[in-house]
């Protein structure tokens, strides 16, 4: 079925290219109107239909966000993507608020805009449909991996044991990249153009699985993934409460969810420790890296987190510079649940390539993963 589009900007040239990228692209589209500012677009919806509004905001007459506003107030099923060369957070905030479901920078580009247009179609076309019932059979054990310093393969380490759990240990798995700021599991499995949690929460209020699917990716059978935000700023229109309601409706879909969090104690990291059965913390041998967990395993203990909910793993496990497993031992009251050994050039290409190879049975840290996936499912 075309996607019917109204394209609503004052500048003839960006009209025109904008009609020119549609034509060129392979979407299956139909041109309903092209306007030259906001009320002219009101005037079109009450003469025919349109699934997608490209919007500018900078218009005379009546600008984009009026526009909007009153464009999802009196046609509930049109979607409104706003164009802007305002690149200023406050400009994101305002066309959200408004209504847009999506958010793209001038100058245009074709791609970007042809994706954006079928994924926010796309979306809406899913919420639309009646929900259906899925059985509620699981509740899932909540691990999140957390560190104290970047740089020490957390979200690597995430990425990959969420893999083993699901295909050797058989687990219906969820990864939920909750680094809101700067969340990089989309990037490292190629996936930059999914739908995110921010998406999520642009829509309607949330109660129920059914609303979340259509913003997970299906990675494979029994494994999905819940993106972060394409944008930093995007990360204060979420807060620790809406994350823990997701979470705890989730939690009824999947044998395990694993979390990958910032680097940070902010209210939804916090909120995400505190829902967790296990907080696996992720170190390597470094002194800065020993140094910082040492303080975050204080923190941990003011949290009244024991030695059953809070374990550490060592990655990038190596004696060559100094610092022996047995120096970590003494180091620290709690458990070392596992060392991963370093493997500089295979994480480097899995991370650059997109796709997660350390996760397979000829890479040479799929043993020690294996077992420290074993070790904490149970």
């Amino acid at each position: 079925m075309a996607i019917k589009i109204i394209i609503v900007d004052d500048v003839l040239e960006m009209r025109e290219m904008i009609v020119k990228m549609l034509a060129s692209s392979e979407l299956v589209y139909e041109l309903v109107g092209i306007c030259g500012n906001g009320q002219e677009a009101l005037d079109l919806m009450k003469k025919t239909k349109a699934d997608i509004v490209l919007m500018d905001i900078n218009m005379p007459v009546m600008n984009g966000l009026e526009a909007t506003q009153l464009m999802v107030e009196n046609f509930p099923h049109v979607r409104v993507i706003m164009m802007s060369v305002q690149h200023e957070s406050e400009y994101l905030k305002k066309a959200m608020l408004a209504g847009a479901k999506a958010y793209i920078m001038k100058p245009v580009d074709m791609d970007e805009l042809v994706e954006t247009i079928k994924t926010t179609y796309e979306r809406h076309q899913y919420l639309d449909k009646p929900l259906s019932v899925e059985t509620q059979s699981h509740d899932a054990t909540l691990i999140s991996f957390f560190s104290a310093k970047g740089g020490v393969g957390k979200s690597m380490l995430a990425l990959n044991s969420s893999l083993i759990i699901n295909e050797k240990l058989k687990k219906k798995t969820l990864l939920v990249d909750l680094d809101l700021q700067f969340g990089d599991l989309a990037l490292m499995v190629n996936k930059q153009n999914e739908l995110t949690i921010k998406e999520m929460f642009d829509d309607s209020p949330i109660t129920n699985y059914e609303e979340i699917k259509p913003y997970l990716h299906n990675f494979r059978d029994g494994f999905d993934m819940l993106f972060a935000p394409k944008d930093p700023e995007s990360a204060e229109y979420i807060s620790s409460e809406q994350v823990k309601s997701i979470l705890m409706i989730l939690k009824k879909y999947y044998d395990v969810i694993i979390i990958d969090t910032g680097v940070n104690y902010n209210e939804v990291t916090l909120n995400a420790l505190d829902l967790s059965d296990l907080i696996v913390i992720v170190t390597n041998l470094e002194v800065t890296g020993l140094k910082n967990t040492k303080l975050s395993l204080k923190v941990m203990q003011s949290l009244n987190y024991d030695e059953t909910k809070v374990k550490l793993l060592v990655n990038m496990a190596h004696e060559k510079f100094g610092v022996t497993k047995a120096n970590v031992q003494k180091a620290f009251s709690f458990d070392v649940i596992g060392y991963i050994p370093e493997d500089i050039k295979l994480v480097r290409n899995a991370i650059n390539t997109g796709i997660p190879t350390i996760a397979t049975k000829s890479s040479s840290l799929y043993k020690p993963l294996l077992s420290f996936c074993q070790s904490i499912i149970k």
